[in-house]
């Protein structure tokens, strides 16, 4: 603890969509929930872009899955 507060863990990436690439299989939200999302339209969202945890394991396992590659991982460090 540092000053009386928790250090945060720092995401290991940050994850972005493509939305004109989306498909909506819903793969990313299944694999994923705590990451992305599905607009009114099935089009992928991207509510939590900086994981971390166990969050950050399902995001980059989802992105990988992504039928039509839609998703990035772009590690942070």
């Amino acid at each position: 603890m540092v000053n009386g507060e928790r250090l945060r863990e720092r995401p290991a990436a940050r994850v972005t969509a493509d939305a004109s690439r989306c498909v909506s299989s819903g793969q990313c939200a299944v694999t994923a929930p705590s990451v992305f999302d599905q607009d009114e339209a099935g089009q992928v969202v991207v509510p939590a872009a900086e994981p971390v945890g166990r969050a950050a394991e399902q995001a980059r396992e989802a992105a990988a899955r992504c039928p039509v590659a839609a998703l990035r991982w772009h590690p942070t460090g």
